[in-house]
C-alpha cells in the first residue's frame, strides 16, 4: 500500500478515506475513520494524539510514510482494533500500554474519575477527606485504577484481575506511571483472593456482553478476550458476584461504581426491588451507576 498524501492534513484524509472503503468497524477508543487516521499519524510521527495537524514545519519522512501505509494495510487486513497493532492508547489523557490479553480501555467511568466522582464522593478536594483505599475489580489492563491513583494522590490501589497476562499488562502501566509505591496488583476470580477490607471507592467494569450476542459482534470484538467481555446469558454473571458480597467491603460512607453498559435493563430486572440511577455522562457511554455502602448492603446474601 502506498500513501501519496505529501502534507500531515492530506495524509490524514487519506487515510481516513481509505478506512472507510475498507468496511471497518470502530469503537475501541476510537469512534470514527477520522479519528483513526489522525491517531495512526499521531503514533508514527510520535506526536501527543491531540496535535494541530496544521502546525508549521510538521513532515513525515519516507521511512514514516512506509510504517503507516504498513500499519494500515494490517489494520485491514487483520480487521484488529488499531491500538492492538500501536500497542498503546490513550484514556482521558494518559497513555496506557495494551495488548490482545486486555480489552482496549474506554470505559465512560475515567470521566467520573476525572470529576473526582463529584458529588457522591463528598469530600473532594479537601486532603482530610481524600479515599485512602480503592479496589478496581475486573482491571484488565488497570487503566481506571491507575487513573484513580493519579487523581488522588494519597490513595493505595488494588488492581484485580483472573488473568495473569491481563495483570502483567496493568504492572507495566503501573511502572509506566510510576506508581509502584501506591498500586498493586492481586491475581483473583471476582472476591476469592481479595483480602476482607474495606475500601472508600470500588471500581467494578466486569464483562456484561451476554453470551449469545459474541457471533454478532463485528470481527474488531473478536480480538479481544472473551472473558473479558462476556458473562452468562444475560450478561450479568459476574456483576452479581460483585454485588453479593460488596456490602462486606465498602466503608460506611464508600461508594460502588459500576459499568454494565447494555445490560442495565437486565440488571433492573433481575434486581426489580432496587432503584438503580443511570448517569447521563458528558463524554458518552451508557449503564453506569453510583451506588453508596447503604445501598450496596440489599444486595448482601
Amino acid at each position: 500500500m502506498i500513501l501519496k498524501g505529501t502534507t500531515i492534513p492530506d495524509l490524514i484524509n487519506e487515510i481516513k478515506t481509505t478506512l472507510e472503503k475498507s468496511d471497518l468497524s470502530y469503537g475501541h477508543g476510537m469512534e470514527t475513520a477520522l479519528d483513526e487516521a489522525a491517531y495512526l499519524v499521531s503514533f508514527v510521527l510520535r506526536l501527543p494524539p491531540d496535535f494541530d495537524p496544521y502546525e508549521t514545519g510538521l513532515s513525515i519522512t519516507d521511512s514514516q510514510g512506509d510504517e503507516l501505509a504498513k500499519l494500515l494495510q494490517l489494520r485491514i487486513e487483520e480487521r484488529k482494533p488499531l491500538v492492538y497493532l500501536l500497542g498503546e492508547t490513550w484514556l482521558a489523557g494518559y497513555k496506557f500500554m495494551v495488548n490482545e490479553q486486555v480489552l482496549v480501555p474506554r470505559s465512560p467511568i475515567a470521566s467520573l474519575i476525572q470529576e473526582r466522582f463529584f458529588p457522591w464522593w463528598l469530600g473532594a478536594g479537601e486532603s482530610d477527606t481524600e479515599p485512602s483505599a480503592i479496589l478496581d475489580l475486573c482491571s484488565g489492563s488497570g487503566c481506571l485504577g491507575i487513573l484513580a491513583a493519579l487523581e488522588f494522590p494519597q490513595a493505595q490501589v488494588l488492581l484485580t484481575d483472573i488473568d495473569t497476562k491481563a495483570l502483567q499488562i496493568a504492572e507495566q502501566n503501573i511502572q509506566l506511571h510510576q506508581l509502584q509505591n501506591r498500586v498493586s496488583t492481586v491475581l483473583s476470580d471476582v472476591w476469592e483472593q481479595i483480602p476482607v477490607r474495606q475500601y472508600d471507592i470500588i471500581l467494578a467494569n466486569p464483562p456484561y456482553v451476554p453470551q449469545r450476542e459474541q457471533r454478532e459482534l463485528p470481527t474488531e470484538y473478536q480480538h479481544e478476550p472473551a472473558h473479558a467481555l462476556y458473562s452468562g446469558n444475560d450478561g450479568l454473571d459476574v456483576t452479581k458476584q460483585i454485588l453479593a458480597s460488596i456490602s462486606r467491603y465498602l466503608t460506611d460512607d464508600g461508594l460502588l461504581v459500576l459499568e454494565v453498559g447494555e445490560s442495565a435493563h437486565a440488571l433492573e430486572q433481575h434486581f426489580a426491588e432496587i432503584q438503580f440511577m443511570w448517569l447521563a455522562l458528558e463524554n458518552g457511554g451508557e449503564g453506569v451507576c453510583v451506588l453508596t455502602a447503604q445501598e450496596c448492603k440489599q444486595f448482601a446474601n
